[in-house]
């Protein structure tokens, strides 16, 4: 009878010993919960002004100087013009100094004014007789030394303002296209014209060029279709041929000429 207690009990701390075992391990499985709460207690907020330049890109301009500790932050509000700041006070005096020097009035830019002639060269002994502005004759000399076409004709002027920007502007209208034989009139021809990616540069002499990401000029009817597509860069008062393109036995070309206006 002894001997069975005693095989009974040591049964019972082997079966504790287990179930205490398991339970250790599924405590050591279960990882600690992590701290999702800002426990920095020296940290400032601050509200910082801005008068002159986008507050999103001031931001991201002086976002590096954060503290990059766990809870910092810094937002932007283009509305109210502001930047929030959530950091030690030695990064808040540290961004507050930055944006001082950054958020100054950026350098006055002159608008641009582009005057586009679109010209239709041909071989064509017909002309309509439609005067040439003054400005494209020495473009003229240069294009019939240049092309195998002896005739040049005037299909469409126009003039677009605009600032440095880089969305673009689109623009639209209607060429009369000499249809080369005499007697028969003009054809009509619409035409869309990209201007995209309008920005300064500085050449060489200090002095402010033109630098637009994408030109293009199309021009469609029933039964043709003309395109012109290039990137430029242009002096002020700069005259350029961008390009040509073939329609039938004859060629569109498109002249560029650009001032600044101050």
């Amino acid at each position: 009878m002894l001997n069975t207690l005693k095989h009974l009990f040591a049964a019972v701390v082997v079966s504790l010993g287990l179930v205490s075992t398991s339970i250790a391990q599924q405590a050591s499985a279960t990882p600690p919960p992590s701290d999702n709460y800002v426990t920095e207690k020296n940290f400032k907020s601050k509200v910082f002004e801005v008068k002159y330049r986008d507050p999103n890109s001031l931001a991201n301009a002086v976002s590096r100087l954060t503290s990059g500790f766990k809870g910092a932050a810094i937002s932007s509000n283009l509305e109210f013009r502001t930047i929030t700041v959530r950091d030690f006070p030695e990064n808040l005096a540290t961004i507050e100094e930055a944006i001082k020097r950054l958020d100054t009035p950026a350098a006055a830019r002159p608008d641009i004014e582009l005057h586009m002639h679109v010209l239709i060269a041909s071989n064509s002994g017909a002309t309509t007789g439609t005067e040439m502005p003054a400005e494209l004759k020495d473009v003229l000399a240069e294009l019939r030394g240049t092309l195998n076409y002896k005739n040049y004709e005037l299909a469409a002027s126009v003039i677009q303002r605009l600032t440095e920007t880089p969305r673009g502007l689109q623009g639209s209208g209607t060429a009369e296209v000499p249809s080369g034989n005499p007697g028969v009139p003009s054809v009509t021809m619409p035409y869309e014209y990209y201007i995209g990616a309008v920005s300064f540069v500085q050449n060489a002499a200090g002095a402010p060029n033109v630098q637009i990401g994408e030109f293009s000029f199309t021009a469609l009817s029933d039964k043709d279709k003309a395109r012109v597509n290039t990137a430029l860069n242009l002096r002020d008062g700069e005259k350029v041929v961008v390009g040509t393109a073939t329609i039938r036995s004859r060629a569109l070309v498109v002249v560029l000429t650009m001032k600044l206006i101050k």
